[in-house]
């Protein structure tokens, strides 16, 4: 079950604070949270032979980022803000370090929409997702969004796909929101032969498809029954075709405000690669997102 007690915002420049500010300070207060801001001095650049010069950069940053929270959050009237903290490294290492130091929080990170090379660069968003352990909510920037009123949550039936249904009930119990819950079924399912050929079948004949739709839906209202709705009004969907396609569909039609999604796993290679579904949900979603681990 999500629980969040501190709220992660990683800060930049003086537009994506004044975003982060108030997408921090919505989900303060529905969580009812502390909003912890921080900002991250890239190394690249600095002289490792002289200290100094990190150390009078960080006590510059702080200062002025000190000040800027001040005048900002008072600007936008926020409350439950902390301290700021201005560490040097790595942006998505740093925030994900910060994360881990406090208990039951979630990270608040804006989204780049604008141009093509966001869809073949990896973004700090996107780092922060595959190397964090802490829930991630992801806000296009440019964007000011409203609380949830509607919640789209993908199931797949992976390991941590109940985790995920769990946090968006969460979500939907404090925002008062509508859920619904999709799963999609490939319309083709492939696998490599030893001898490396690929084989490719179309298990979608309408007796097949049925059986196929039955199993689904049991597994499905299986996992439904364990979670605690009380007033959470929902409804689940099971669709066919492209698993990233199937879950934007449904959220763009039914004008939904959020996406709940499970990482795909914890190994290695998903450090390094987003799962193309959840990566596809990122980059043309133009609403929040939140991922959880």
């Amino acid at each position: 079950m999500l629980r969040v007690d501190n709220i992660i915002t990683g800060v930049f420049s003086e537009h994506h604070f004044s975003m982060s500010v108030r997408e921090a300070q919505k989900l303060a207060k529905v969580f009812k949270a502390r909003i912890k801001p921080v900002h991250v001095i890239e190394t690249l650049g600095m002289n490792p032979f002289y200290p100094k010069e990190k150390s009078q950069a960080k006590a510059q940053a702080l200062a002025k980022f000190t000040e800027d929270v001040e005048r900002l959050y008072n600007k936008h009237g926020a409350s439950h803000v902390d301290e700021p903290e201005v560490h040097m490294g790595r942006i998505h290492n740093e925030i994900c370090e910060v994360a881990k130091k406090y208990s039951n929080s979630l990270i608040v990170m804006g989204r780049h929409k604008e141009g093509v090379m966001h869809r073949f660069l990896t973004t700090e968003s996107e780092k922060v997702i595959a190397q964090g352990q802490s829930p991630v909510w992801v806000h296009p920037h440019r964007n000011i969004s409203r609380l949830p009123q509607k919640i789209v949550c993908g199931l797949d039936f992976s390991t941590n796909c109940f985790r995920a249904a769990q946090s968006a009930v969460m979500v939907a119990k404090a925002c008062s929101a509508e859920l619904i819950f999709v799963h999609v079924v490939p319309e083709s399912s492939g696998y490599v032969e030893m001898e490396g050929q690929l084989n490719i079948y179309y298990p979608m004949e309408d007796q097949e498809r049925e059986v196929m739709h039955e199993s689904v839906n049991e597994t499905l209202k299986s996992m439904l029954n364990q979670l605690e709705f009380e007033n959470v009004k929902y409804t689940e969907k099971i669709l066919y075709g492209g698993a990233a396609d199937g879950v934007i569909s449904i959220a763009r039609d039914s004008d939904a405000d959020l996406i709940v999604i499970g990482k795909s796993s914890h190994g290695m290679f998903e450090r390094l690669f987003m799962g193309s579904t959840l990566r596809w949900v990122l980059n043309e979603f133009d609403r929040d997102v939140l991922i959880i681990p």
